[in-house]
Order: C-alpha cells, then sequence, then structure tokens
C-alpha cells in the first residue's frame, strides 16, 4: 500500500513542500536510508532501540531487515513504511506489533532525516498512518504511540494530532544501552470518527 498527499504546502498539511509519499521499504532504499541515517548518526542514536544484554537476537543487514519486515507484513503483522518528500527518501513511520482478533491494535514509530524536521511533515506522515489504520482498507480499533519523556519533537507530534496521554510506560523499550521509560498516546477509531480524519484535522489548524 502507497499513501500520497499532494499540493501539501498549499493545503496547509506542511510546509515547503509538495507531495508527501509513505511506501513500503525496499532493498533498493538501501544506499538513500544508510546516507540519511550516517548524516543523522548523533542526533539518532539517543532515541534508537538496542538490544539488550543476553539478548538471543542479533542485528541483521539492511537486507535482512526488509526481508523480515516484508515477512511480517504479508501476515499482517507490520507495515514498514518509509516516508518520500517530493521524491527523497525522509524518513520512516512503520508499524509494528499489530494485532488482530480481540485487540485489532498496532503502534506506529517515526523518526526523520534533520533537514526535513520543522515543517509539520512528521505530523502530516503520522496523520497519514493513522487515517489508512482507521480506515476501510485495515480496520484497527487502537493505535499506539510511545515517546521518551525527553523527546520533545515527538511529544510534540502526538500533541498536535491530539492523541490522548495515557500514562507512563515503565522500561518499555531498551534504548541506546538502557531500559527507558516512554509516555503512552493512544488513539481509537472513534477519535478518527469524530475528527473527520487526522489529516483533516492539520488543515483545520
Amino acid at each position: 500500500m502507497t499513501l500520497t498527499e499532494s499540493a501539501v504546502s498549499a493545503r496547509g498539511l506542511a510546509r515547503g513542500v509538495r507531495t508527501v509519499v509513505l511506501r513500503p521499504i525496499r532493498a533498493g532504499d538501501e544506499s538513500a536510508w544508510q546516507r540519511l541515517r550516517l548524516a543523522d548518526d548523533a542526533r539518532l542514536t539517543p532515541w534508537e532501540a538496542t538490544l539488550p544484554p543476553g539478548s538471543p537476537d542479533t542485528l541483521g543487514s539492511f537486507r535482512e531487515y526488509v526481508r523480515s519486515q516484508s515477512r511480517l507484513a504479508r501476515r499482517g503483522e507490520a507495515m514498514p513504511f518509509v516516508l518520500e518528500v517530493d521524491g527523497a527518501l525522509a524518513g520512516q513511520v512503520p508499524v509494528s506489533s499489530v494485532r488482530w482478533g480481540a485487540l485489532e491494535c498496532g503502534t506506529v514509530g517515526y523518526w526523520i532525516g534533520a533537514s526535513w524536521e520543522g515543517r509539520g511533515l512528521m505530523t502530516l506522515a503520522v496523520a497519514m498512518v493513522l487515517d489508512h489504520l482507521f480506515g476501510e482498507q485495515v480496520g484497527l480499533h487502537r493505535v499506539e504511540i510511545d515517546v521518551r519523556p525527553e523527546n520533545t519533537r515527538s511529544l510534540a507530534v502526538c500533541r498536535r494530532l491530539g492523541l490522548r496521554r495515557e500514562g507512563l510506560r515503565r522500561g518499555l523499550m531498551h534504548i541506546n544501552g538502557a531500559w527507558a521509560d516512554h509516555i503512552a498516546f493512544a488513539a481509537v477509531a472513534e477519535d478518527a470518527v469524530v475528527q473527520g480524519g487526522f489529516v483533516s484535522r492539520l488543515g483545520r489548524m
């Protein structure tokens, strides 16, 4: 699935860009992804997930990552979106931990390159993903976003989207070498209906 918003700046959804696209990550993204990630290494490392000591998992290559995400996507358990802005790879907005049955839930994460920060692009990208997840094509009932308390930019994304703060999740994830607390934000399908869609909300702000 590919999600697209055009005439972005003209519609007041973000600043200084024309088109925002979210699409599945692919093996051919490796060079652009590596350049973007390495250029922002110092800025992104404090927020990066890491493996705790003694973990049986290992960090594989980029291609192994793409293959594993593709397998999860085929099973309906993940949506490994990358963010393109005017044709350039700008970041990621992956959907993970998708559960069905009595739960119908998922978790959204995100990061963006430094050169794209401050334009409202990540807020728009997350809004696009939320509308997709709550829409007829996917039909989740609940989506959660977990943010480090110190990550002011990510907190601002959740607040601008009107997500409900649900509380502190202690030691939720191993980040940059240590177990880290996160603040849980969430939305349910009824919120999307009330707002008329998250992208539409941005256009009205």
